[in-house]
C-alpha cells in the first residue's frame, strides 16, 4: 500500500471536480487538525462548506500524518441509509436512485450500510430520520480514510468521486428529499422507525 495519505493521494483530484473537502483525523469520522504533532478536533470545519478548497488548505492538509478526507455538505447532498439489513438497504438505495436519480457515486463503509452522494439545487440543512439521515449544511462524510470499525479503507464500488465532476453528479431539491424520506420511512419496519412515528 501506499505510504501517501487518502489526503495527498485523492485530494488534489477531488478539489479540481469541484468538492469542497475538509481533513478527517485518523481512526474516526470526524474533522480533525494536525499541530504540534498531534492531531486534535477541528472546531470551525464548517466553513469549508461555504467555499472552494484553496490550493494552499491541500497543500499543508497533504503534510498531516495519515490524514482522511471528507466532503463538505451543502453543495453536495449525503443520503445515508444507516441500516445493517441488507435486503431492506438495497431497497432504501433503489428507492433514493429510482426519485431523487441515479447518481454513480455510492460509498461503502461498513456493508451492507451505504451513502449515496447528489449535488444540491440550492444547499440545505441536514434532515434526519433515523437510521435514514440526508446531509447537508452543517454535516461531513467521509470520502477516504480508513473505517474506524473495520479497519479497511471506504469503498466507492461504482465510481469514485475523484472521477466525477460535481457537475456529474443528478441534482436534488429539498423538496425531492423530504418526499424521498417519508417513503422511505413507510418501508421500514416499526422496530426501525424513529421512535415518534413507531409510536403514531
Amino acid at each position: 500500500m501506499s505510504s501517501q495519505s487518502f489526503m495527498e493521494r485523492f485530494g488534489p483530484r477531488l478539489v479540481a471536480n469541484g468538492y469542497p473537502i475538509l481533513p478527517i483525523m485518523p481512526g474516526t469520522k470526524k474533522p480533525g487538525r494536525f499541530r504540534g504533532g498531534a492531531w486534535s478536533d477541528y472546531p470551525d470545519w464548517t466553513r469549508h462548506a461555504e467555499r472552494p478548497t484553496t490550493e494552499h488548505e491541500l497543500g499543508v492538509w497533504s503534510t498531516w500524518p495519515d490524514a482522511g478526507v471528507g466532503i463538505a455538505c451543502g453543495p453536495v447532498v449525503g443520503v445515508d441509509i444507516d441500516i445493517n439489513d441488507a435486503e431492506l438497504a438495497l431497497e432504501l438505495e433503489r428507492l433514493a436512485r429510482a426519485r431523487l436519480g441515479d447518481t454513480p457515486a455510492l460509498r461503502i463503509g461498513r456493508a451492507p450500510k451505504r451513502l449515496l452522494v447528489y449535488r444540491a439545487s440550492a444547499p440545505f440543512a441536514g434532515i434526519r430520520r433515523a437510521p435514514i439521515e440526508v446531509l447537508g449544511l452543517g454535516q461531513q462524510f467521509v470520502a477516504h480514510a480508513i473505517h474506524p470499525d473495520t479497519g479497511r479503507p471506504y469503498e466507492w464500488p461504482e465510481e469514485n468521486l475523484g472521477d466525477l465532476d460535481i457537475g456529474d453528479l443528478p441534482a436534488v431539491e429539498e423538496a425531492a428529499v423530504r418526499a424521498f424520506l417519508d417513503e422511505a420511512l413507510a418501508l421500514l419496519p416499526d422496530h426501525l422507525k424513529p421512535t415518534r412515528l413507531a409510536a403514531a
